[in-house]
């Protein structure tokens, strides 16, 4: 009996002693953390991509309404939004920002007039408020957020036609 108590304690002292399987066992402890962080890196990562994107088409579409004849036409009204959400005048290629697709995305296009220094000017002003879609939909509502929006506004004096 103590012959069997001595050798299964030798064999905890040794197996406290080994080091072979730390590096495995702390990696399988902080994993799901590391898995957690690049998810919200990956996201955090795709929202400014979107926001980027939705920018730019603003940018764009403030130029072509600043170069247009006002007041601004359905018809040309019709083109700044087809180029904003998609990039092309016919409307025809995929949104440049998923968001676009769900129905409380708004695009608003506008004049109005600024005074400084004695003279008045034209500002045409595109603003857009669009739902951000997660790469990981689930993580946010997981982390607390339940929805984001983006919303950018660009503003170009007017050029005329």
């Amino acid at each position: 009996m103590c012959n069997l108590f001595n050798s299964l304690k030798n064999s905890a002292l040794a197996a406290l002693a080994c080091r072979r399987a730390v590096a495995a066992v702390e990696f399988a402890m902080y994993a799901p953390l590391l898995a957690l962080i690049m998810v919200g890196v990956f996201d955090f990562g795709l929202y400014i991509n979107q926001a980027n994107s939705l920018d730019k088409s603003l940018r764009v579409g403030a130029m072509l309404a600043a170069r247009s004849s006002l007041p601004l036409s359905n018809d040309t009204k019709a083109t700044i939004d087809n180029l904003v959400k998609t990039g092309t005048i016919d409307g025809t290629g995929d949104f440049l920002v998923p968001g676009w697709s769900e129905n409380s995305a708004t695009l608003q296009v506008g004049d109005s007039d600024v005074s400084t220094g004695g003279t008045t000017y034209t500002v045409i002003t595109v603003t857009a408020s669009v739902p951000y879609i997660p790469m990981f939909s689930g993580f946010l509502q997981s982390v607390g957020f339940s929805s984001f929006t983006m919303t950018a506004v660009h503003e170009q004096a007017f050029i005329g036609d």
